[in-house]
């Protein structure tokens, strides 16, 4: 059976949104691995949160990305002094990951739009 054109757009949103996905995954435990700790002892105070498990080093990336994304994020978190402190190679790091993580949901609500316009 052949697929219609709607059908094959589809499918490449699914498979760069599952592409997508892993890859981010990938950069959650390398930045877990090398910098969330960093990160904890600069802006944290030493407190481990983000860094126990894989879940909240998810969260915890993307908390810090928008810290050092937005400064009314930093103000709210009371970290707007701390992130000055933090290397800018290691805040591109979280930024890049935190765009990764937004392009993939992109990818995956335009895939579930459309499969509900075309309803396949």
């Amino acid at each position: 059976m052949l697929l219609k054109t709607p059908e094959y757009i589809l499918l490449i949103l699914l498979l760069c949104w599952g592409i997508g996905t892993f890859i981010w995954i990938i950069l959650v435990f390398y930045l877990k691995a090398k910098w969330l700790s960093l990160l904890e002892d600069i802006l944290d105070d030493g407190i481990r949160f983000y860094s126990l498990t894989f879940t909240f080093a998810g969260q915890g990336v993307l908390q810090y990305a928008t810290v050092f994304l937005w400064s009314f994020h930093a103000k709210r978190y009371g970290m707007l002094e701390k992130r000055k402190n933090v290397p800018r190679h290691i805040q591109k790091w979280f930024i890049f990951a935190f765009c990764w993580f937004m392009f993939s949901v992109a990818l995956m609500v335009a895939s579930i739009v459309i499969h509900k316009v075309y309803d396949l």
